[in-house]
C-alpha cells in the first residue's frame, strides 16, 4: 500500500463487498477455490536445491498452500467467491534474497478489481522449502528486519506460533512483580507476606549495602526462569542478523529495572546512596545471571511518569546508574531505552524520552530507542497517528528508534463492520513510517491470541481485540497486513525504496 494512501481512502477500500468486513461476522460459503494460475512458465521461480537437471518440480504442494492462503484471506476479509477467483489467478512469483515467493500480485489484480489490489495486492502466500515443497511464509521470513514479539508460555499453542513467526522473543520482567517476594505474593493473593528489602541486604553504612547473590531467594528464579527455558525451546537461531556479535543470544530483557509502581517493601527507608548501592548489584546480579541467553536489555521503561518512585526517592541519576550497570556487567549488551506515548511529536512521553536518550547517548550507555506502539490503548478517543507524525518522531530521536509493543484495541470503534480493516491500517501506518525511518527491529506485544491480550485480563477491555490472532488462532487482517507491509519492503514492491 502506499505511504500517502490516507485513512478515509483505506476505509473506502473496505465497501468491496456488500457482507461487511467484521471478522465475527465469518461464514462466507466458500467454493472450491481455481487452480491458482501462474503469470507464465517463465515468471515461475525456478526450485532451488535441484536434485537432477532434467528433473521437474511437482507443484502439487505449491497449489495446496496456496489455496489455503486464499481461503484464510478469504475468511479474513469477508470476500465473495468472485473475488475469492480473481485472487486465485492473481498469484505470481518473485525472488528474494535467495528466497522464493508466491504472492498476490498487484499488477495482476489491477486489471480485475482496483479495490482489492489497493486492499491485498502483494500478500505473499507461499515460500519455497525445498525442491518440492512450499508452505505459507511467517512473519519473520518477509522482513531483513529483525522481529520479535513477547514471550510467555500459556500453554494455549502461543509458544509454537510465535517460535515461527518472530526471530527473537522478550521476556517481562517486572523488578517489582517478579524478584521480591512480598510484591509477587501481594499481586497475587492480595496478602502482603513480610519479606522486605532487608531480607536481601545487608547494611553495611549509610552509603553502602551487600546484596544477597543467591539466586533463589528471588521469585525470578521461579517465574523468570521459567519463561526463559520455555522460550529457548522455541527460539530459532536463523541468518538474521543481530547487534553486536549476539547472533545465537535471542531474548530481550524487559524491564531490568522498572520505576513506575511499587518497590521492594521498605526500599524507601533506604538512603539515596544506599538505594544506588543496591540498585548497582541488583542489575549486575540480574545481567550476570541471564547474558548468557539475552542479546538486548530494556534497563528502564516508562520513566518520569507521575508514579516513578525512583526519581522520587533516589533523582533522575538512577537512570545512569541502570543502564552503567548492564554495561558494566555485559559490554556486547544491547541495551533499549523505553518510554510509553513517546510515538509522536505531542506525546505524553517523547519530549522526556529526547532528552534521556541525548543526555545516555553521550555517555554511551544506549543503544536504540523502544517507543511503546499501544494504539487507542485508551477507549473513548483515539488518536488517528498518522505517517508523518511517526516517521517524523523517529527521525528526530538521537538515537536510532523501532516501535515496541505494538497491539492495536478496537474498543473505541467495536460496533464498526470494518474493525479490523481501521486496525488493519493503523498496523500498516505505524510498520511503514519505522521502517522508513530506519527501525533496527520491530516488536509486538500480547500475549495472544485476542482473548488472552494484557488489555483484556488486566484492563478489563473485553472488545480490545489487539492482538495478530483471533480465538482460535485465526489470522486478522492486521495479520495479513503485517506480512504484506514487510514483504513490500523487504522486495521493494511499491514502497519508493
Amino acid at each position: 500500500m502506499n505511504k500517502k494512501l490516507s485513512r478515509r481512502d483505506f476505509l473506502k477500500l473496505a465497501g468491496i463487498t456488500s457482507t461487511g468486513l467484521a471478522l465475527s461476522a465469518c461464514g462466507v460459503k466458500a467454493t472450491e477455490i481455481p487452480t491458482a494460475t501462474f503469470v507464465s512458465p517463465t515468471n515461475t521461480a525456478t526450485p532451488t536445491l535441484t536434485p537432477a537437471p532434467t528433473s521437474t518440480p511437482n507443484f502439487e504442494n505449491l497449489t495446496k498452500v496456496i489455496n489455503e492462503q486464499i481461503d484464510k484471506i478469504v475468511r479474513a476479509y469477508q470476500l465473495v467467491d468472485s473475488q475469492k477467483e480473481i485472487l486465485a489467478n492473481s498469484i505470481e512469483t518473485i525472488e528474494v534474497e535467495g528466497k522464493h515467493f508466491w504472492l498476490i500480485s498487484s499488477n495482476l489484480l489491477n486489471t480485475h478489481d482496483k479495490k482489492l489490489a489497493e486492499l491485498l495486492g502483494d500478500i505473499p502466500v507461499a515460500i519455497q522449502r525445498d525442491f518440492e515443497k512450499w508452505d505459507s511464509p511467517y512473519i519473520k521470513e518477509v522482513s531483513n528486519i529483525p522481529i520479535g514479539a513477547q514471550f510467555s508460555q500459556q500453554g494455549n499453542g502461543s509458544a509454537e506460533v510465535l517460535g515461527n513467526n518472530f526471530n527473537f522473543f522478550i521476556i517481562a520482567s517486572d523488578w517489582g512483580m517478579s524478584s521480591f517476594g512480598d510484591v509477587k505474593e501481594l499481586h497475587r493473593t492480595g496478602v502482603e507476606t513480610k519479606r522486605t528489602i532487608f531480607d536481601y541486604i545487608t547494611i553495611v553504612d549509610d552509603k553502602n549495602v551487600v546484596l544477597n547473590q543467591d539466586p533463589s531467594l528471588y521469585s525470578w528464579a521461579d517465574y523468570t526462569d521459567y519463561q526463559v527455558n520455555e522460550a529457548l525451546k522455541y527460539i530459532q537461531n536463523d541468518n538474521k542478523k543481530m547487534d553486536k556479535g549476539n547472533q545465537n543470544r535471542r531474548l530481550v530483557m524487559l524491564p531490568v529495572v522498572y520505576p513506575s509502581g511499587q518497590t521492594p517493601k521498605d526500599f524507601e527507608k533506604l538512603t539515596k546512596e544506599q538505594a544506588i548501592s543496591f540498585l548497582k548489584q541488583y542489575v549486575a546480579l540480574i545481567v550476570n545471571h541471564y547474558k548468557k541467553y539475552f542479546f538486548a536489555y530494556v534497563g528502564v521503561t516508562e520513566f518520569e511518569l507521575g508514579n516513578d518512585v525512583l526519581i522520587r526517592q533516589v533523582g533522575i541519576e538512577y537512570i545512569d546508574v541502570v543502564y552503567q550497570a548492564i554495561r558494566d556487567a555485559d559490554q556486547s549488551a544491547v541495551t533499549i531505552l523505553e518510554n510509553a506515548d513517546n510515538h509522536v511529536p505531542n506525546g505524553l512521553m517523547t519530549e522526556a524520552t529526547r532528552k534521556m536518550a541525548q543526555h545516555l547517548k553521550e555517555k554511551d550507555l544506549v543503544d536504540y530507542i523502544a517507543a511503546e506502539c499501544h494504539i487507542d490503548l485508551f477507549p473513548g478517543s483515539p488518536h488517528d497517528e498518522t505517517y508523518d507524525e511517526i516517521f517524523q518522531t523517529f527521525k528526530n530521536y538521537p538515537l536510532p528508534t523501532f516501535p515496541s509493543s505494538i497491539d492495536i484495541n478496537t474498543s473505541s470503534y467495536k460496533n464498526k463492520p470494518d474493525k479490523f480493516i481501521i486496525q488493519a491500517q493503523k498496523a500498516q501506518t505505524v510498520l511503514q513510517a519505522s521502517i522508513d525511518a530506519g527501525a533496527p527491529y520491530i516488536s509486538f506485544w500480547g500475549d495472544f491470541p485476542d482473548e488472552r491480550s494484557w488489555i483484556e485480563t488486566m484492563m478489563g477491555e473485553a472488545d480490545a481485540d489487539a492482538t495478530l490472532w483471533a480465538t482460535g488462532w485465526i489470522e486478522k487482517p492486521m495479520y495479513f497486513e503485517v506480512l504484506r507491509t514487510l514483504f513490500r519492503n523487504y522486495a521493494k514492491i511499491g514502497t519508493g525504496s
